[in-house]
């Protein structure tokens, strides 16, 4: 079942726009990444998801539904971190708890302080919330965003600003939370070797659009390594390629270059075949995918990457 979908959602602020046919799936089940430079129109995304915004136009469905009625009641089962997490830094740990769950209409004390439990606090602590490090203030957030014992939770940017021991904190957390509870997770976050540790799914932004959504699947297959060659004829070594190496997997990359995801061969084998048929090299290099540069082209390459 499909958690949230959106369709042709558009998102402007007077001549500004901000969402542009945002059209995104979201599985039950799914840790599902939100990619995008600084200005895509995530957190505008998460918003309208939210409730907290609405579109321009388009069309949000959570749960199947989209009528406004039905849609205000499965928000109901969605917590969420937008922006920076809203917590009483005079108060303790436990006093945030009873002081959102009064909000939201949970005052089982035992059951609040098992939620403080579950993302790695003490609800005895006395220590005011002021005096908690970020990875400490920002567990807390996540405990706050389950206090309705929501299905979903949409999270941004929830390792922004954490120590690496703070991000694997988080990451547990989260990774915990999907596999035992069975809550379905959005986040977002630009730190992207930390995401691809988490994420099993991918939404890539740029520019208030999604370009593309994939599976953790599709990532590992866009990140494994090939032989790269630049070659001086690129129509005799495409019928080498066929014809004497026998390839199948390949791929014709800009300026006569070759990527061969077929690895059979080593690449001294791999050179004699060419020059043997009378193809220059230019360059050959065994390469690794990179999943930055992945990205980085994903999102349109370099251009606008200050925005």
């Amino acid at each position: 079942m499909n958690v949230f979908e959106t369709s042709h959602v558009r998102k402007t602020y007077g001549k500004k726009v901000v969402l542009d046919d945002v059209n995104l799936t979201v599985r039950e089940g799914e840790i599902y990444g939100l990619v995008g430079k600084n200005g895509a129109g995530k957190t505008t995304l998460m918003r309208i998801l939210l409730g907290l915004t609405a579109p321009t136009s388009g069309e949000i469905k959570i749960n199947g539904v989209s009528a406004s009625d039905a849609l205000s009641y499965e928000r109901r089962k969605v917590g969420a971190i937008v922006d920076s997490p809203s917590l009483f830094l005079h108060l303790t740990a436990m006093e945030n708890m009873k002081a959102f769950g009064y909000e939201l209409g949970e005052r089982d004390a035992n059951k609040l302080s098992q939620i403080v439990k579950k993302v790695g606090l003490d609800p005895e602590n006395p220590t005011k919330v002021k005096n908690y490090s970020l990875g400490m203030k920002q567990r807390l957030a996540i405990a706050v965003a389950l206090i309705g014992n929501p299905s979903i939770l949409v999270l941004d940017e929830p390792v922004n600003g954490l120590d690496p021991a703070g991000i694997f904190e988080v990451r547990e957390i989260l990774q915990q939370l999907n596999r035992e509870d069975k809550i379905t997770i959005i986040i977002s976050s630009h730190i992207l070797s930390e995401l691809a540790k988490l994420a099993t799914s991918y939404g890539v932004m740029d520019n208030g659009k999604i370009v593309k959504e994939m599976r953790g699947s599709d990532l590992e297959e866009m990140c494994r390594p090939y032989i790269k060659l630049v070659v001086g004829d690129l129509k005799t070594a495409l019928n080498v390629v066929v014809e004497n190496y026998r390839a199948h997997d390949f791929e014709i990359l800009p300026y006569n270059t070759l990527a061969i995801y077929d690895l059979s061969k080593e690449i001294p084998d791999v050179v004699k075949l060419f020059t043997d048929a009378n193809v220059p090299i230019m360059n050959v290099t065994m390469c690794q995918g990179d999943l930055e540069s992945t990205f980085i082209a994903l999102m349109g390459g370099l251009h606008d990457e200050q925005n």
